[in-house]
C-alpha cells in the first residue's frame, strides 16, 4: 500500500463521497433521462411474468436487448472486483503479522464494491456465451482469467494470480425480483478464496445487493446485510455489516413514524462497520468462543478506517486492466455485438445479438444430446 495514502481518521472532516452517491445513501443508477430504458423495461414484464408464474424469479437468465446493456460482457465486468487486489493482497502477500494481512484483506473487499455498479448505471452487463472467456492483465502482472461454463443460472469461474498470492472462485448469479416489480435483490451463491504462497487460504462470502425503484422514482443500490472472512489456520474472523436495513412495506411505515416522532437524521445507508475477532477454543468440543482484536468504519462509497487510520478513499488511483499481446478468440473483447455497441451501431448490435444468442441455444440443445 502507498503509505502516504494512510492518515489519522478525522470524525468530524467530510471524506470525499462518489459522484453517484445518493444523498440518502447507495448508488444512485438512474441520474440520466433514461425513459427509453423504462419503455423497454415496461415490455419485459410480461415475459418476466411468464417466468414468475411458473415459479422462477431468477432474473438473471432473461435474454436483454441491446438497449439495456452497456458495452462490456458480465465477464469483464468481473475485473471490478479485482480493481484492488494488487496494491491490498501484493502488500498482504508479504505480512508476517496475522492481523495487518486480515486487515488488508478487508479494505480490498470494500474498496472494489462500488465499481461495477458505477460503471454500469442503470444498464446491465452483456450475457456471455457458454465457453466465453477474458483475460486482462495489471501493469505489475497481475493476471485476471475467467470462463462462462454455464448458462442457467449464468456461472462464471475466475482465477486471479497476483505477485504471491491467487484468487479464485465462482459466480453464480440469481436474481430476485419483487412482486410489485419494485425492487430486485442480486446474489452470488458462491463464496471466493484468496491464497497466499505461504499457504494461508481466507473464505469470503460475497454480499447481496438490491435495488429499489425499478419503474419509478430513484433507483437506488445497496449492499443487504454484510458477509464473513475467515482464516481458518490463524483462527481469525472478519465480519463485515452494512448500515442499509430491508424494508417491507409495514416496516417502512413504522420506521417513518418513528423518525418524524424522534426527529432524527437517518444514517446512509452505504456505511460499513467492521470487527475482526480472534477465534478460541473454549471446550473438547472445539465450540469456538471469539473477542475483537480490531474494529474498523467507513463507507463503500467514501473511505474506509481501520483502528484509526484511513487507509482508502473513494479518490485513490487506481492501475487499469488491459488486455495481453495474445487473446484467445473466445475472449469477451471479439464479441461483435459489443463492437458495434461501441460504435454506435445500435441496430447491427442488435441483429449480431440475436444471432450469438440463436448459436448459443443450438450449441446448448446439442450438449443436452450428448449427454
Amino acid at each position: 500500500m502507498n503509505t502516504s495514502w494512510r492518515q489519522k481518521f478525522q470524525k468530524d472532516k467530510l471524506y470525499p463521497r462518489h459522484p453517484m452517491a445518493h444523498k440518502n445513501g447507495g448508488v444512485h443508477m438512474n441520474q440520466e433521462e433514461d425513459t427509453k430504458l423504462f419503455q423497454v423495461a415496461g415490455a419485459m414484464m410480461k415475459q418476466i411474468g411468464t417466468k414468475i408464474a411458473k415459479g422462477d424469479f431468477n432474473l438473471a437468465t432473461i435474454p436483454k436487448p441491446i438497449c439495456l446493456t452497456a458495452p462490456l460482457t458480465s465477464n469483464e465486468c468481473l475485473l471490478f472486483d479485482f480493481d484492488y487486489s494488487y496494491i491490498y493482497l501484493t502488500e498482504a502477500a508479504q505480512c508476517r503479522d496475522a492481523l495487518k494481512r486480515m486487515q488488508l484483506i478487508v479494505i480490498n473487499e470494500i474498496a472494489y464494491l462500488h465499481g461495477t455498479h458505477t460503471f454500469l448505471k442503470s444498464l446491465a452487463p452483456i450475457d456471455p456465451m457458454v465457453g466465453e472467456t477474458c483475460h486482462r492483465i495489471k501493469e505489475d502482472g497481475t493476471q485476471f482469467y475467467c470462463e462462462f461454463i454455464k448458462a442457467d443460472p449464468p456461472t462464471t469461474l475466475y482465477h486471479v494470480i497476483g505477485n504471491g498470492w491467487q484468487t479464485y472462485g465462482g459466480e453464480v448469479v440469481h436474481a430476485d425480483i419483487h412482486p410489485t416489480f419494485s425492487q430486485l435483490i442480486g446474489r452470488n451463491l458462491k463464496p471466493k478464496y484468496i491464497k497466499f504462497n505461504d499457504g494461508k487460504l481466507y473464505e469470503i462470502t460475497v454480499p447481496p445487493m438490491i435495488i429499489n425503484g425499478l419503474l419509478k422514482g430513484d433507483r437506488v443500490l445497496n449492499k443487504l446485510d454484510g458477509f464473513l472472512i475467515k482464516c481458518v489456520q490463524d483462527k481469525l474472523e472478519a465480519q463485515i455489516n452494512f448500515s442499509y436495513v430491508y424494508e417491507d412495506n409495514t416496516t417502512k411505515i413504522k420506521n417513518k413514524l418513528m423518525f418524524w416522532s424522534s426527529q432524527q437524521q437517518k444514517q446512509l445507508s452505504d456505511l460499513v462497520d467492521v470487527k475482526i475477532n480472534k477465534l478460541i477454543n473454549t471446550d473438547d468440543e472445539n465450540n469456538n468462543t471469539s473477542f475483537t482484536i480490531s474494529t474498523g468504519s467507513g463507507s463503500w462509497l467514501s473511505y474506509f478506517e481501520i483502528d484509526g487510520d484511513v487507509c482508502w478513499r473513494i479518490d485513490d488511483p487506481i492501475s487499469p486492466w488491459i488486455e495481453p499481446s495474445y487473446l484467445l478468440p473466445s475472449d469477451s473483447a471479439f464479441r461483435q455485438d459489443k463492437i458495434l455497441l461501441l460504435k454506435g451501431q445500435n441496430d447491427a448490435a442488435q441483429t449480431s445479438r440475436n444471432s450469438i444468442e440463436k448459436q448459443g441455444l443450438k450449441d446448448s440443445n446439442l450438449r443436452k444430446k450428448r449427454r
